[in-house]
């Protein structure tokens, strides 16, 4: 609960007149606040079931003497209503419009005090030798919020990423890139898609291969034996580090690793540490080596590994394989140590799809007998996949959306449906920076909108639409609000600085808000705070999607109505209008901003 909100504000004045046998603190009078079913009920409603217990009374009965006590209509209420087991509260709009306005209007950040908690977000964790695509933006968009939600909510954070440089795919790669290619030369802007493509061309010949041979075709058998043999040696070789082979891996690794920092850059995306697998993989059998020396790990049937019976359809958990190499695991353990030791972390959260649950069960069940403290506070944050209209992506059926042709097709559509018609009119590098900003507010909001346990359509047409459920929309409300206070300031109509700094002040023009669309935007403003720390502690960018929406909803119906016109106001109406507008382009653009989202000056 922010300090300065409606919220908290109700319950201090609420909480004095309650009786004391109903032992209720003020903060446990604000949690059972809610807006009543119709509005003109009023803007807050307190419901008296809990206390007829302790009082030894009927709730309609509590709520009558509550109002009573509350009807002295000076101060922060107007009126007070018992209807049923309800106190219904109105508040006194000038009232309410000074605790909330000032602070949002002059940009003070809902942000609570430092906790003192390091959290680090793992997140993004792309391989190398792969293309980046439209499924990786889920992950990506992800994480970026949940870094600024947790930061918001007063935690150091440190943004992780953490690369897959090592491993069969890479193998696979440079199997096709050394034996298979005529030429080897890459493209001058896009080696590392390239070299995903190359990886493409590679798992699917060897899945044919596989096919073929199943089916009895004996050269296909052969030639996939071959292939096998190949990719095995160059894999040991890479993890013996050979210098000729090695030297390659360095080269083509570049490749992707320039790749991707073009992509996060775009995407406004930094990170304070990048891990590699490269450098956990020796660390990893080392401590696999540690640990069953200690008799926390197990050898079973050659391999070594660890019984978590807490995951009863797959209780061993497999460290090191029976030919000594490491996997998935080996190297995430040796990875949360590394955490652990080089940032003094309290709490780790694990971005990753939802098919890993079991593998992060196992990880933190492990971290635990492994005696890291910090392993309570592990926590894994799974997301469903990303399809398309027709179905899940596969590269073998060709239709994975990668990176590059998403940003394309985006900034051309929004070229030719909305932007080309102010050529000539804006700079070309406004008109470049708005086509960036609007296509990427489209993709993290069509990411982020949905909840996390939710597969994601994607949908680049309705992802693009101005008028529905989208990014586009919230740019395009917050752009249409920041011109009208440009538009009153070219004709003198500015807000009075002095409203910013006296509360006595604002209350005073803001009395003048008498029509309901006004009321219905200052409380839905106020809510910010609370919204913005219930999605950091639930994790759950999604509660910002929707309070996003509604807020522009909410404030739409006011830049609608004609009974709320900003620029014809004068007066103390006036400064009003221009304090409730001013509010909300500020709490827009925080509320956009923890999303990873900024609003075009103009659209």
């Amino acid at each position: 609960m922010h300090p300065g909100s409606l919220v908290a504000a109700v319950a201090r004045a609420l909480h004095p007149v309650l009786p004391a046998a109903a032992g209720l603190t003020e903060d446990e009078v604000a949690a059972s606040l809610a807006a009543p079913p119709d509005p003109t009920l009023g803007d807050f409603a307190f419901p008296c079931f809990k206390l007829a217990k302790a009082l030894r009374k009927g709730p309609p009965q509590i709520a009558a003497e509550i109002a009573a006590g509350l009807a002295d209509p000076a101060g922060l209420f107007s009126r007070a209503v018992a209807t049923g087991p309800y106190v219904n509260l109105t508040l006194d709009i000038g009232r309410a419009a000074a605790l909330v306005l000032p602070r949002l209007a002059a940009g003070e950040p809902a942000r609570r005090p430092a906790t003192g908690v390091r959290v680090m977000v793992e997140f993004s964790q792309p391989n190398t030798h792969k293309a980046f695509h439209v499924g990786h933006m889920r992950n990506l968009c992800l994480g970026d919020s949940l870094v600024r939600l947790l930061r918001a909510a007063g935690d150091d954070v440190v943004a992780a990423n953490y690369l897959g440089d090592v491993g069969a795919h890479i193998a696979k790669c440079l199997w096709w890139y050394l034996d298979r290619l005529h030429d080897r030369t890459p493209p001058a802007d896009r080696r590392g898609e390239w070299l995903g493509e190359l990886y493409a061309a590679a798992s699917n010949q060897l899945d044919t291969w596989e096919d073929q041979a199943q089916a009895g075709d004996v050269a296909a058998a052969a030639e996939l034996q071959q292939a096998k043999a190949r990719t095995s040696e160059i894999l040991h070789r890479l993890e013996a580090r050979e210098p000729e082979i090695m030297a390659v891996w360095q080269e083509t690794r570049e490749w992707s690793l320039e790749e991707f920092a073009e992509i996060y850059n775009w995407c406004d995306v930094g990170f304070d540490r990048v891990f590699f697998e490269s450098e956990v993989d020796e660390p990893g059998l080392k401590l696999v080596a540690e640990f069953l020396d200690k008799g926390v790990f197990v050898v079973s049937n050659g391999a070594v590994g660890v019984v978590n019976d807490e995951v009863k359809h797959m209780p061993f958990f497999m460290l090191r394989k029976q030919d000594g190499t490491s996997l998935y695991s080996t190297k995430d353990l040796a990875l949360a140590r590394l955490k652990f030791e080089e940032y003094r972390i309290d709490r780790s959260i694990y971005v990753v799809d939802v098919r890993q649950s079991d593998h992060f069960r196992h990880v933190f069940l492990t971290l635990k007998k492994m005696g890291f403290y910090q392993a309570e506070r592990c926590q894994h944050v799974p997301y469903e996949m990303v399809e398309l209209p027709d179905g899940p992506m596969a590269g073998r059926k060709g239709n994975v959306v990668l990176f590059r042709s998403l940003r394309q097709q985006m900034t051309s559509h929004l070229r030719k449906t909305w932007f080309q018609q102010f050529e000539g009119q804006w700079p070309p590098e406004e008109i470049d920076a708005a086509e960036r900003t609007v296509a990427l507010g489209a993709i993290k909001y069509g990411m982020l909108n949905r909840d996390v346990n939710q597969k994601i359509v994607f949908d680049l047409a309705a992802w693009l639409n101005l008028d529905g459920n989208t990014g586009p929309y919230l740019q395009y409300t917050g752009a249409r609000a920041g011109s009208i206070l440009r538009e009153c300031g070219e004709v003198g109509k500015a807000l009075d600085p002095a409203l910013l700094a006296s509360e006595a002040a604002v209350q005073a023009v803001t009395a003048s808000l008498q029509e309901p669309q006004e009321r219905e935007l200052l409380l839905a403003l106020d809510r910010l705070p609370q919204t913005l720390f219930a999605a950091a502690e639930q994790l759950r960018p999604s509660i910002v999607c929707t309070y996003a929406f509604e807020l522009c909803r909410t404030f739409n119906r006011f830049y609608n109505a004609d009974n709320c016109r900003v620029k014809p106001s004068e007066g103390p109406l006036l400064q009003a209008r221009l304090l409730l507008v001013h509010a909300f382009v500020h709490a827009l653009r925080e509320t956009l901003a923890v999303l990873g989202i900024s609003v075009p000056r103009r659209m």
